[in-house]
């Protein structure tokens, strides 16, 4: 903690006097001062006490606190440390009016749950309270799709997660994640498409989810998951929004297409709410952002249906006017985005070498 309570005022750790006696301003147990050379100063609670908000703390946590409240001055907010909010028990790092909104500003080195942030997202809330969440360095590493969806969030309509520097002292936006499925980078059409179904020919049926998903096919259409039509290829990159690559959810919906009956119709809203069920599996859990974040990818997948003319949008209504059309073989599906093939669905160049 960088703040404690002494004669019911709150004082700095920064600033205390000796010989004084200083208070956990959430539980009102003893803390001491701990300071050093290479530390930043701070209060502790003494050994056998049960804060509900206590938390240990890195010193990478503490500096970076540190700064976000002098960044937060600087900018002519008035920001305040470490305020304790009973009726949620719980202790922002930092809590900030900006643009006549309360702020909760967190800065998390630790590990977190999904569970326990969207718990303490949920306590915020209602209290009509703003989380925003920045990250230290042990986030600096590889993210999962998981972690990375665990603290998207919408800055300026974009999905980003948000980092706190404490070396440059100043906050790092990254929107790097976006990719193909099974894409390393950003890769050509033909080469992606290439990779993607050698990708599906080689389908660990480990997972669950995967298994599931090639038992469904095989029941619907007799076909493994590597023939599956053009339009199921996810061939511009998206955010990581699926437990497993997106294609899979693709397919699936593709799937399910299969069993409704020819002229089928959906709202706008009914085609998105469907696009929503199929993939009710699939989506990694959003803590910090809306449901809007999957926008994007319905989108995308409803663009190429319409392309491939599977639907069509009339009347204010998207109709389905053809099953998507499933290759009997490899050799068929590789032929057709070679462009020798002569069905009408798939006309994407391709050179691909059946492995």
């Amino acid at each position: 903690m960088l703040v404690a309570s002494n004669n019911h005022k709150l004082v700095f750790a920064q600033n205390v006097r000796p010989g004084e006696q200083y208070y956990c301003p959430a539980c009102r147990q003893p803390v001491r001062l701990r300071r050093g050379k290479s530390k930043v100063p701070h209060f502790a609670h003494l050994p056998g006490a049960d804060c509900a908000v206590s938390e240990g703390e890195t010193g990478e946590h503490l500096r970076g606190k540190q700064q976000l409240f002098d960044h937060l001055r600087k900018q002519g907010l008035q920001p305040q440390l470490e305020v304790y909010l009973p009726a949620i028990r719980q202790r922002p790092d930092i809590l900030v009016r900006h643009a006549d909104r309360v702020v909760a500003v967190e800065f998390q080195c630790s590990p977190l749950t999904v569970q326990r942030l969207l718990e303490r997202n949920a306590g915020y809330r209602r209290l009509g309270i703003k989380p925003l969440w920045l990250l230290g360095q042990p986030y600096r590493r590889r993210l999962s799709s998981e972690k990375v969806a665990q603290f998207t969030q919408l800055i300026g309509g974009q999905p980003t997660v948000l980092y706190w520097n404490t070396t440059t002292a100043r906050v790092e936006y990254e929107r790097g994640f976006y990719r193909c499925s099974f894409a390393k980078g950003r890769q050509p059409r033909s080469k992606l498409l290439q990779r993607q179904t050698i990708a599906l020919t080689r389908t660990q049926v480990g997972d669950l989810l995967v298994s599931q998903l090639a038992e469904r096919v095989w029941n619907t259409v007799h076909q493994p998951l590597a023939h599956c039509p053009v339009v199921c290829h996810d061939l511009a990159p998206t955010w990581p929004v699926t437990r497993v690559a997106l294609i899979y959810w693709r397919i699936a919906v593709v799937t399910a297409l299969m069993a409704r009956p020819l002229f089928s119709a959906w709202s706008p809203a009914e085609w998105r709410h469907w696009l929503w069920q199929c993939g009710q599996p699939y989506w990694l859990t959003f803590a910090c952002a809306p449901i809007t974040i999957l926008t994007t990818v319905f989108n995308q997948l409803t663009a190429d249906l319409v392309a491939a003319q599977v639907i069509h949008h009339c009347g204010g209504r998207y109709v389905l006017f053809c099953h998507p059309y499933w290759f009997a073989n490899l050799a068929e599906k590789y032929a057709s985005l070679n462009g020798t093939g002569n069905h009408r669905s798939n006309r994407v160049k391709l050179l691909p070498k059946e492995r």
